[in-house]
This record gives structure tokens, C-alpha cells and sequence, in this order.
């Protein structure tokens, strides 16, 4: 296997280096691109994968949910945070805060005059001492009564964000926990191929708008997700526990929370049709964070043996880089003028990806009314991977 993998890297190279020499192209490139040409004229990716844009088979009805956000410093993004849960919320909700004793003195009362200006839409706890977030989320866990979304204080959400993040939970019982795409969301979530922030360069509901084409039913399972902005099942929880406090201040617990809910054959569920934003690593400070995701990383690959590397895999599932790549590239047209009609061929986005033994050749072009539409061509022997063609430079 390894020989072969090989092998189709060498030809991709070759062909890349034909490409390059146009004297050497000749006959053969003019049959590959007739080849191209002629698959992409019968096989889009709307007719390919028409569940990606299908209307909504159910529409579940509203119910309340419980917004829970561990507070640790971090003053300057409450403010923000909280005013778009409030302006921003579609479903009947109740919010609980958790000071985990914060150093910053001006976190705690800016908490309680939120307190009083909601009251009986906030429940405000307090810890005497520092806990960690894992504690912290699950004195929140057992103050609350719904499912419930796990926010970081330094999150901002889109209008119509709830129905979205909790449509897998509420329409399939086997869904332990869903989450958005982000622009700091870890190695599947984040739209921009960076783990750590990236500044927007549109407004967030602008950027929301953009992935509002994929239907509800597009989610994508994977084996975890990022803590940042989570919707949990109130019965996954029951299955399967709280979080585990091991982890002591942060990272890998909600991971951790995660696998233990595989082990009981339960999903999670990334929705496609959702960007929340999300600052990155505003509780602690650089040696802070790599310290503990060192030590919980170990702890964590002590308790789930072959989890980082399913992780790894996870992050080329061929539904997850097809509506990655379709969200890139419309992020990236309001960006950039040379994706345009004119010059789509020499210009559109591309990527390769394995299915089922099979690969294929995807790239997005401009369709009737300027919307993009991505082709599907059998390239074999050819491989490579999408950041090579779809990441911002």
C-alpha cells in the first residue's frame, strides 16, 4: 500500500512537471483536458451529491435549550458574546454563567449586572477557587435541565445560530453533540486551515450568509468536536457522564467526552450550515497552553489508543473536503475579483480526493447566475491534497 501511494505521488509530480513545459504537453494534455471537459459538462456536484442542497426532510419544532459559558478572565469579549446570544438566539432558552474564580476584577460584577439586567434569563454561579473548565462546565451541566449549548466566552454567534447548531440533536437521537464551522474551530472546523485565529475579513453574519446553501441534513459525522461552540444531547450526557476533571484547567476533555461517547455507538455531528466566530486561547497565555495540551494530550492518548490518528484521518472525509472546499471557495469570491467568468478555467480552485479506492478530480467554476458548481473527473493515477489549491494567500 505504502509502494503504492508512492507511486501516484511520483506521477502526480511528473504530471505537474509536464504541465510546467508546455512542449512536452502535447496531445496528451489536450486528451486529459478533453477528458475533463467532457465529464464536467454531464456531472456537477449538485447532481453528484444532491443531499448537500436538498430542502429539509424534517423540521423539528422548537424546544427549549440551556446556553452554559465557563467564565475564566477574558472581560474585554464578554460583552460581545452576550449581547449576540440575546439578539441573536431563534429558540427558548435560559442562560447559565460560571465565574471559575477569575483574577480579573472586573469580570464578576460585569457578570452580575448582566445578572440583574436578564434576570430570570441568567443563572450565575460562582466558584470559591479556581476549578478548571472541565469542573466549571459540569457544575453548569447540573445546574441546567435541556440540552444544552457549551459556548467559550470568546465566541460571537450569527442570527438563527441555535435551530441550526441543534437540528442533528433534535432530529437524530443517535447524535451525541454537534458544532459550526469557525475561523479558530481545530483541525475540522476551521474554514481556514489554521488551527489558531484568523481574522474575518467579512462581517460575521456575511460570512454565516455563505454557508447558509447547505441543507440542514448536509452535517458531516466525526469522531469529536472543538468545545468552543457545542450543542450537547441532555440523554448523551445521561449515557455517558460528565466531563472527566482529570484535565484539570483545560483542553482534550471535551475530546475525551467525545470518544467515551463512541465507545456507546454514538455520532457527532459537524453542521455545515453554521459559522460561529471564535477569538482562540484568550483564557490562558502561550506557556500556559502549551503545558497543558501537552500533559492532557498524553493523558489523552493513554486513555484511547489510536484516537489521534482516526482524528487524522477524519479530516479527509470525502464529504467533509467537498463542503469545505465549496465553502472556501465562496468564502474566497468575495475576496478575490480573479474568480470571474472570464477567466474561471485558469482560475478556479481545485482539489483531489479518495473514495473508495477511486480518485477524483474536483473544481469549482462559475455556473448560470455567477454561483459556483464544482465538477467530479476520474483522474487516476493523480493525487493531491486540497490545502495545495484552496488555502488564502
Amino acid at each position: 500500500m505504502k509502494l503504492f501511494w508512492l507511486k501516484l505521488q511520483r506521477e502526480f509530480l511528473r504530471v505537474l512537471n509536464i504541465w510546467t513545459n508546455k512542449e512536452k504537453a502535447g496531445k496528451r494534455m489536450k486528451s486529459l483536458q478533453d477528458g475533463i471537459a467532457r465529464v464536467q459538462a454531464r456531472n456537477t456536484l449538485e447532481q453528484d451529491i444532491p443531499s448537500l442542497f436538498a430542502a429539509p426532510a424534517n423540521t423539528p419544532k422548537p424546544r427549549p435549550i440551556d446556553i452554559l459559558i465557563p467564565v475564566y478572565n477574558g472581560f474585554e469579549f464578554l460583552n460581545p458574546c452576550l449581547e449576540s446570544i440575546f439578539r441573536n438566539t431563534d429558540l427558548p432558552f435560559h442562560l447559565y454563567l460560571a465565574d471559575d474564580a477569575s483574577p480579573d476584577e472586573k469580570v464578576l460584577p460585569l457578570l452580575q449586572k448582566w445578572a440583574a439586567k436578564k434576570a430570570g434569563q441568567i443563572t450565575l454561579l460562582q466558584n470559591g477557587h479556581n476549578g478548571g473548565f472541565a469542573k466549571t462546565v459540569n457544575k453548569l451541566i447540573q445546574a441546567s435541565a435541556h440540552d444544552f449549548a457549551l459556548l467559550n466566552t470568546d465566541t460571537e454567534v450569527p442570527p438563527g445560530w441555535a435551530s441550526r447548531l441543534f437540528y442533528p440533536i433534535f432530529t437524530n437521537e443517535n447524535i451525541a453533540s454537534s458544532g459550526p464551522w469557525s475561523n479558530a474551530g481545530g483541525a475540522y472546523q476551521s474554514l481556514f486551515f489554521d488551527n489558531e485565529e484568523t481574522a474575518l475579513q467579512l462581517p460575521l453574519e456575511e460570512t454565516d450568509d455563505l454557508l447558509r446553501i447547505f441543507s440542514p441534513e448536509s452535517y458531516v459525522l466525526l469522531p469529536n468536536l472543538m468545545g468552543f461552540c457545542m450543542a450537547v444531547s441532555r440523554t448523551a450526557v445521561k449515557q455517558g457522564g460528565l466531563f472527566d476533571e482529570a484535565y484539570g484547567r483545560g483542553y482534550f476533555e471535551e475530546t475525551d467526552w467525545c470518544f467515551r461517547l463512541n465507545r456507546l455507538g454514538k455520532k457527532h455531528a459537524l453542521v455545515s450550515n453554521l459559522f460561529v466566530y471564535h477569538k482562540g486561547f484568550s483564557s490562558f497565555g502561550n506557556t500556559a497552553r502549551y503545558e497543558l495540551l501537552h500533559q492532557n494530550r498524553t493523558l489523552f492518548k493513554k486513555r484511547y489508543p489510536g484516537a489521534l490518528a482516526a482524528m487524522r484521518r477524519a479530516r479527509f472525509t470525502p464529504k467533509l473536503q467537498l463542503i469545505h472546499f465549496i465553502l472556501l471557495a465562496r468564502y474566497l469570491r468575495t475576496q478575490y475579483n480573479g474568480f470571474s467568468s472570464e477567466n474561471a478555467e485558469s482560475t478556479a480552485p481545485a482539489l483531489c480526493t479518495q473514495q473508495k479506492g477511486e480518485i477524483f478530480y474536483y473544481e469549482l467554476r462559475l455556473g448560470e447566475k455567477r454561483q459556483y458548481a464544482c465538477s467530479r473527473t476520474d483522474l487516476r493515477p493523480y493525487i493531491c491534497m486540497p490545502q495545495s489549491f484552496t488555502r488564502p494567500v
